[in-house]
């Protein structure tokens, strides 16, 4: 759709619907927290910045010959295109360095983060399917996009549903991980993260199945489902062993 000189894509009208709601739920659960509510504002539209730059640095750096010129590079709106892996790598990094900043759990700020940003790409996958942006490999059991002639995998139609299902599943853990007796274990308090390992183990798997429908990088998939598991392992409560418990006892006598 045009209106005027400027054109409008459904991708772009479903990922700010989405990012609407990714920060609702993003000044909620940092309300929740007692996070102050300015601040929680700033990190969010500052995070979107970083996404917008960073994710246009990044297409344009791994498709500059489609994109041409560098004018074609900085008319973001009459020549569309970001690169999303990019972009929430640098919103990661941003949000550590801002989490830190104003002395927040990390943790916390993790775990809200990887609900708002499900929801977003949930929307953002949404608006993909409309706009036909990201087809994958020709499969006959595929969808035909617009403007194609063969069927292929429907790579973002995997996105949407791997958006909607993640954040299920992140904001159940968020909420519910204090009471998993498995991850507290012998601890007095069930630490805080678990969300967010999930979530990176959930990216983990969106990566092995984009590669299965012609787009990602399964390796990346593997280091996030093994990194994450690792960490979520390091982070549960253990009772200690009964021979380490001695030894400790030993050295305090």
């Amino acid at each position: 759709m045009s209106i005027g000189p400027v054109k409008i894509f459904s991708y772009g009208v479903m990922l700010t619907l989405g990012l609407f709601i990714a920060l609702y739920f993003w000044w909620k659960m940092g309300r929740d927290e007692h996070f102050d509510e300015i601040a929680l504002f700033d990190g969010f539209f500052l995070s979107l910045l970083t996404y917008l730059v960073l994710g246009r640095v990044g297409y344009v750096l791994l498709n500059f010959e489609s994109v041409g010129t560098l004018a074609h590079a900085i008319a973001f709106l009459a020549y569309p295109g970001l690169s999303g892996t990019v972009g929430i790598i640098g919103v990661s990094f941003f949000l550590f360095a801002f989490a830190r900043a104003h002395n927040w759990n990390i943790w916390k700020i993790g775990d809200a983060y990887a609900v708002s940003l499900a929801i977003a790409i949930a929307f953002a996958g949404l608006g993909g399917i409309l706009n036909g942006s990201n087809p994958g490999i020709e499969a006959s059991w595929g969808l035909r996009y617009v403007g194609q002639s063969v069927k292929t995998a429907p790579v973002d139609l995997w996105i949407m549903i791997w958006g909607i299902v993640s954040f299920a599943i992140v904001s159940r853990v968020r909420k519910n991980f204090r009471f998993y007796t498995w991850y507290k274990a012998e601890s007095s308090m069930a630490q805080d993260g678990l969300a967010t390992l999930v979530f990176a183990m959930l990216i983990g798997v969106y990566f092995v199945v984009a590669w299965m429908l012609g787009m990602g990088n399964w390796q990346v998939g593997v280091v996030m489902l093994v990194g994450s598991a690792f960490f979520i392992y390091k982070r549960m409560g253990r009772r200690e062993s009964t021979l380490w418990s001695k030894i400790k006892q030993l050295r305090r006598k």
